[in-house]
């Protein structure tokens, strides 16, 4: 993965969760650590104190490990966005999910009974009902069961019963 990908991941993460996008000294201070640089050297290349470049850096990866909720330090901050970006899908709906989030919902190895919520049947206007469909066929993709999918979408099972990968085409 080239820096200007991992920058624009980075930004558009950072935007996703706090509504702010990266400054140009953030974005320096990225891409000098994902070269290995130095903070003396992204100072000088970017005119700046090497103390204020390092405090940018320093809350930079603080911001980032909230963000992706796992420790970011300098020297393994292109590990973590790489998988960070891995895991990273695209909704039907124009909406980004993380793989993570999905699989954290659902609850593999309970040997708890589980509330039965209300399901949803699938009976929606067709618009609606095209982007259930292509959400349960991503789920799929991704190695979900149908009873997984199930519980992730609260809908009654015997309402993907008839939708299988083959019927994407």
């Amino acid at each position: 993965m080239d820096v200007k990908e991992l920058l624009k991941f980075v930004d558009e993460s950072m935007f996703a969760k706090t509504g702010q996008r990266l400054n140009d000294l953030q974005r320096q201070v990225i891409e000098g650590a994902l070269k290995h640089q130095k903070y003396v050297d992204i100072a000088e290349s970017f005119e700046r104190s090497e103390g204020h470049v390092k405090d940018t850096g320093y809350e930079l990866l603080q911001m980032l490990s909230d963000i992706f909720e796992e420790p970011v330090k300098k020297g393994n901050l292109k590990s973590v966005l790489e998988r960070q970006r891995s895991t990273i899908f695209n909704v039907s709906d124009g909406s980004v999910g993380n793989v993570g989030d999905v699989i954290n919902c659902v609850n593999f190895n309970s040997d708890r009974a589980k509330p039965t919520p209300n399901k949803i049947p699938l009976e929606k206007p067709d618009s609606q009902q095209n982007k259930q469909i292509s959400k349960i066929k991503k789920l799929q993709d991704l190695g979900l069961t149908d009873e997984e999918i199930v519980e992730l979408l609260e809908i009654p099972l015997e309402s993907i019963t008839g939708i299988n990968l083959e019927e994407s085409a």
